[in-house]
């Protein structure tokens, strides 16, 4: 007797109109990223996570995106340099064509049209030379995986000729590197980027650091103290 009375409704979120609805009033957002180990994460895999972050279509001043690095790697770091100098030229790309997926490995391999919905006439020939700067930025990454499979006997050194502080990962003081945001520099364009903070908490012996979650709790506080956004969505690496 009840079934013909029901009424079923399917609601779906248009995230094409959100911005225009709500503009200003949308709330800053921390996005947390997690990585340990760069061989078994490759730091290109983490560079296009960030990319795709930095990319949203969402205000820039209210996108915030950090990286937690818990194995204190020198790698992930000067993967994550070049990953914020590159950012300055694939950021505008996306929003002036509104490209997807924002992954730039994930976008070039696509089969389908690329040209489908576009009608600016420079579309192509910028596709082509965003194809190509990524290309070398894949081939600067790479050349730094391969330059980390030799350590040296007194450690990894960083470009001031300082001691690395995450040569023992397990007994080492935080860092905290602002990449990207308001005193990072703009990209190509002249246009404001969304903050990118690089983070790897202290560890010493003897704690227990309690893996992912110490992770996470150590980018809150940091977080708290930079930009403090209400809400917080917590990615992987891989994403």
């Amino acid at each position: 007797d009840q079934f013909p009375k029901w009424n079923p409704i399917n609601r779906e979120t248009n995230l094409g109109r959100l911005q225009l609805r709500y503009g200003d009033a949308l709330d800053a957002v921390d996005l947390f990223v997690s990585t340990v180990d760069p061989g078994k994460e490759p730091p290109l895999t983490t560079a296009n996570t960030l990319l795709s972050i930095l990319a949203m279509d969402y205000p820039v001043e209210k996108l915030n995106c950090y990286l937690s690095d818990d194995g204190a790697s020198k790698l992930t770091f000067d993967a994550v340099n070049e990953t914020s100098g590159f950012a300055k030229k694939w950021v505008p790309f996306c929003k002036k064509f509104a490209v997807e997926p924002r992954a730039p490995e994930a976008y070039f391999a696509q089969k389908a049209d690329f040209l489908k919905g576009q009608v600016q006439s420079s579309f192509v020939n910028e596709r082509r030379n965003m194809k190509k700067e990524y290309e070398e930025f894949k081939v600067r990454i790479n050349h730094l995986v391969s330059d980390f499979q030799n350590v040296p006997e007194d450690g990894w050194t960083m470009a001031d000729g300082s001691y690395w502080p995450g040569n023992n990962a397990r007994d080492h003081p935080g860092m905290i590197q602002v990449f990207l945001g308001p005193s990072g520099g703009k990209d190509v364009e002249g246009n404001a980027l969304p903050r990118l903070v690089y983070v790897s908490r202290e560890k010493r012996p003897g704690f227990n650091h309690h893996k992912k979650a110490g992770a996470m709790n150590a980018l809150i506080r940091v977080s708290a103290l930079l930009t403090n956004a209400p809400h917080i969505l917590i990615l992987d690496c891989d994403h």
